[in-house]
């Protein structure tokens, strides 16, 4: 690995041998407010470690198996995938894991090579990926995966391929649906009784896992049944059961719009519409007709073919 990253930034390779010693340390740390209050730490690698990273991403990560209940950071998949699986049934149980990047240590990255899951993964290279990889959380040893780093999402897809076979096993045996977008874990089914005893299965398994070592988040678990607002990843399950984009975010959309065609919105908002219009797409393109018939065809068709400057794009 260390010549095709010397081929790479053309440079010798005890020039990158150096790098990589200090890799864990190349980082810029902040941290961000929480929606709910607390703060997240966010660790950009530098970017030269940046452009390491997507490299090995590009060229041998993306083609590491990933489970098919991961909805999350997967080609072709999204949060749309992951709402639609539970569509069809009466009660849906979220749970969520507490810090899930900075909880993925790099010995659980030791565990995955050893184990010739992914036998593209050398393991002489072994060391090198993990300097790559991990975050030193302030220090020259690699620790933890970090939120801020490109590869982070996919590696902790690999990494968590056995927990997700696992669980969807233990759910297919009692009828349950299961499906996981990044630390959020949903389950559905049409019997109470079925999600529940999954949720025991699942707590012990999690209370017994060493590799990843990770915990729910009590705060966050929720179970939903007939009659209640049922949200899988912000979309909302309605009783037809279809997937909805919700009143809450309809009202903010057809806002925006109103603003949109009273010339009210700059170029960073205007840039923000036109994503969420994809999204109404992708989701629920019936509700773009609504807008049509609301602000007329020629104000959302100005919004479709807004062109943000590169700067806004980039």
């Amino acid at each position: 690995m260390i010549d095709e990253i010397s081929a790479l930034m053309e440079v010798g390779p005890a020039d990158v041998a150096r790098f990589l010693y200090a890799a864990p340390a190349r980082y810029k740390v902040f941290d961000i407010p929480k929606r709910n209050g607390g703060s997240r730490t966010i660790a950009q690698p530098s970017a030269t470690l940046k452009t390491i990273q997507r490299y090995l991403l590009a060229s041998k990560l993306r083609a590491a198996p990933v489970h098919p209940a991961a909805t999350a950071y997967v080609t072709g998949k999204g949060i749309i995938d992951n709402a639609d699986a539970h569509k069809a049934n009466r009660y849906i149980l979220k749970l969520d894991f507490t810090d899930f990047f900075p909880s993925i240590k790099v010995k659980d990255w030791r565990n995955y090579a050893r184990s010739g899951t992914f036998t593209e993964i050398l393991i002489e290279d072994s060391t090198a990926y993990e300097r790559i990889l991990f975050w030193g959380d302030g220090g020259f040893s690699p620790k933890c995966l970090s939120i801020g780093a490109p590869t982070s999402p996919h590696v902790s897809n690999m990494l968590m391929y056995s927990f997700d076979a696992d669980v969807s096993q233990a759910a297919s045996e009692r009828g349950v649906i299961y499906t996981r977008y990044a630390d959020d874990l949903t389950f559905s089914a049409n019997s109470r009784a079925a999600i529940l005893d999954t949720e025991r299965h699942v707590t012990q398994l999690v209370r017994k896992m060493r590799s990843p070592n990770l915990s729910f988040n009590e705060s966050k678990r929720g179970l939903y049944g007939p009659g209640e607002r049922r949200m899988v990843t912000g979309l909302i399950i309605t009783p037809e059961r279809r997937v909805s984009l919700g009143r809450d975010r309809k009202r903010l959309i057809s806002s925006m719009v109103h603003r949109a065609s009273l010339g009210q919105l700059d170029v960073l908002q205007l840039s923000h519409l036109k994503g969420q219009f994809g999204f109404v797409i992708a989701v629920e393109a019936t509700f773009l007709d609504t807008l049509r018939a609301k602000y007329g065809s020629s104000v959302i068709d100005r919004i479709l073919e807004f062109d943000p400057p590169a700067r806004v794009r980039d």
